[in-house]
């Protein structure tokens, strides 16, 4: 499906190594994983997407490296956009899009340029789900509903012991609130590793923490207490 493994001539030039390294260095301590995708010994080749166009290239991987990325890397399938590194050739900000598919990069896009890589602005960065039709339930149990404390506009999909959840709230280090496709609301960590129903209702659960009867902060706490 994605051709990621077919050994040609290396089309990737030296300085695109060096972006995406850079990139994916800048990126949250939750996205660090990239790393070891991004290095030269793991990517063989980025070539252009000739299916997407529009400057989208795709990355090749040996199969083992590649099932190894599927194994370990968070259930992330959507796009990094927001990321701008400062290109020297004329003196402005470019952006720099990653794509991924169950925590794997499988697809990137930026423009040719002489990029400065100590000039990395993340501070703009979302994740945009791709719209499958579990994303289309998942926004379907968000029924517009509305609360400051919680990320309801830029969750993501992870899968753990076989069920989909949605994240509402990124509580750092791998630790998040999340929903199912019915609305129901769960707290998911991943050491020691958790997964329990706080609420059935989402729009209880904001109306708890909008009172000031569920607190956040408390509830994180106690789970390493």
């Amino acid at each position: 499906m994605f051709n990621l493994f077919n050994k040609k001539k290396k089309y990737i030039q030296s300085w695109e190594y060096e972006l995406l390294h850079g990139v994916v260095s800048a990126l949250p301590t939750k996205y660090s994983y990239l790393t070891k995708q991004v290095a030269p010994e793991s990517l063989i080749d980025v070539v252009d997407h000739t299916a997407r166009k529009n400057g989208w290239k795709k990355t090749k991987y040996s199969p083992a490296a590649y099932q190894q990325y599927l194994n370990e890397s968070p259930k992330l399938n959507g796009l990094l956009v927001g990321i701008k590194v400062f290109d020297l050739t004329d003196q402005n900000y470019k952006e720099v899009e990653l794509d991924l598919y169950d925590g794997a990069l499988l697809g990137c896009r930026y423009p040719v340029g002489k990029y400065d890589l100590t000039r990395i602005d993340v501070s703009g960065l979302r994740f945009k789900p791709h719209q499958s039709e579990e994303n289309i339930k998942y926004k379907a149990a968000l029924k517009d509903l509305k609360c400051t404390h919680l990320d309801l506009d830029n969750g993501f999909e992870i899968e753990l012991s076989g069920k989909t959840y949605y994240t509402i709230k990124d509580l750092e280090d791998g630790n998040y609130l999340a929903i199912n496709t019915k609305g129901n609301v769960y707290g998911l960590f991943h050491d020691p590793f958790i997964v329990e129903q706080i609420s059935s209702d989402l729009a209880t659960f904001i109306a708890q923490i909008d009172n000031g009867s569920f607190s956040i902060e408390e509830y994180y706490n106690s789970k390493f207490a």
